[in-house]
């Protein structure tokens, strides 16, 4: 008998990989693609074979319906046969933009866990912002922003409301853990925070994210569809441009902007600095509207942290007792931790 050729190797050898493979559907966007994977594969192996796929770099994927039988945490390393997987054709979800289409901000996509803001953002005071605010370069893309400024607006604002800015990533989701689905990397308190507050205020939700991933995020934690709120309009990454701020050691660094005067400029009549609050994890991004800001502790490692993270509690707290200021540029929103102090106290006393 003669011995086998090459080509015979080759097939019994794809025949016995493909005896042991295991078919993943993967949904990114409206794409469905299916992916054929071995027992001893790993996650790596899959964000590779993603990236081979959609060209989205497998550092910038956001994997979700996939999760290890033995750890929360969804390393590269963890192989295809410890992950739980249901039904005869699993499906899982991929978030992430192509390396040709990426806005990406180099500080924001190298940043670790674990932020020491005092190195990396700004604490913006008014006096430290008036540079910026001034600076004739920045007048002109301020200017430029808003003349392209296209708002596609949800739902009408309503007479008498204030103005709510509410960042999404690490303000209202974890974006960087993995999970089963969006509503596990969901910050507690979310919908608490948005029904209570939509009585006082309209709602916009700004994030440095494109559009076509901010519409899946939002749709996926269930905020454009809620019964008990509303939410006005959605900014994406487009809105924003950069500026270049000192740092406490003297050096420039250039950085991207949620600059407010876009909105004031669309909507004079409404809205303006008097009535307009900005929340957001990174200072930085309200650089050209600091008294209009207040910064929160960024929501990571949800896990960890769901069962204590009372952040969105306490905010709601300051931001309906404000509501019934007239002016909000005349408060510290640095300090509106102690504002809810002074104000329990006067309760007790009362």
């Amino acid at each position: 008998r003669d011995p086998p050729s090459m080509s015979d190797a080759k097939q019994v050898a794809e025949k016995k990989a493909g005896e042991g493979a295991i078919e993943l559907v993967c949904k990114w966007g409206k794409r469905e693609m299916i992916l054929k994977v071995q027992k001893d594969d790993t996650v790596g192996t899959i964000r590779r074979m993603m990236e081979e796929m959609t060209n989205v770099p497998a550092k910038r994927q956001k994997l979700i319906g996939l999760r290890s039988r033995k750890s929360r945490k969804l390393d590269d390393a963890v192989a295809v046969s410890s992950l739980v997987l249901k039904g005869p054709l699993p499906k899982f979800k991929m978030i992430g933009v192509p390396e040709a289409d990426a806005f990406v901000d180099r500080d924001e996509a190298d940043m670790p866990d674990i932020i020491n803001d005092l190195d990396y953002d700004y604490d913006y005071k008014a006096e430290q912002a008036a540079p910026l605010i001034e600076d004739p370069e920045n007048r002109k893309k301020l200017e430029a922003a808003l003349a392209k400024l296209d708002i596609n607006i949800i739902n009408p604002p309503r007479p008498g409301k204030k103005l709510l800015v509410l960042d999404l990533d690490y303000t209202l989701f974890d974006m960087k853990s993995t999970a089963e689905n969006f509503n596990e990397l969901k910050r507690p308190y979310s919908d608490y925070l948005l029904t209570e507050l939509y009585p006082h205020y309209d709602i916009v939700i700004w994030s440095q994210t494109s559009w076509k991933w901010l519409e899946i995020k939002l749709t996926e934690l269930g905020f454009l569809t809620n019964a008990h709120y509303k939410i006005c309009f959605v900014l994406d990454k487009t809105c924003m441009f950069s500026v270049s701020s000192k740092q406490k050691d003297g050096t420039m660094r250039k950085h991207q902007v949620k600059a407010l005067g876009v909105v004031w400029g669309k909507f004079k009549d409404r809205w303006t600095h008097k009535n307009t609050i900005h929340i957001d994890d990174l200072s930085r991004n309200f650089a050209l509207n600091p008294q209009s800001g207040l910064k929160i502790k960024a929501y990571r490692k949800a896990h960890k942290n769901r069962a204590k993270d009372k952040e969105l509690m306490l905010l709601t707290r300051y931001l309906k007792l404000i509501a019934l200021e007239d002016d909000f540029s005349k408060l510290d929103h640095h300090s509106w931790k102690d504002y809810l102090l002074k104000a329990a106290e006067s309760e007790d006393v009362s």
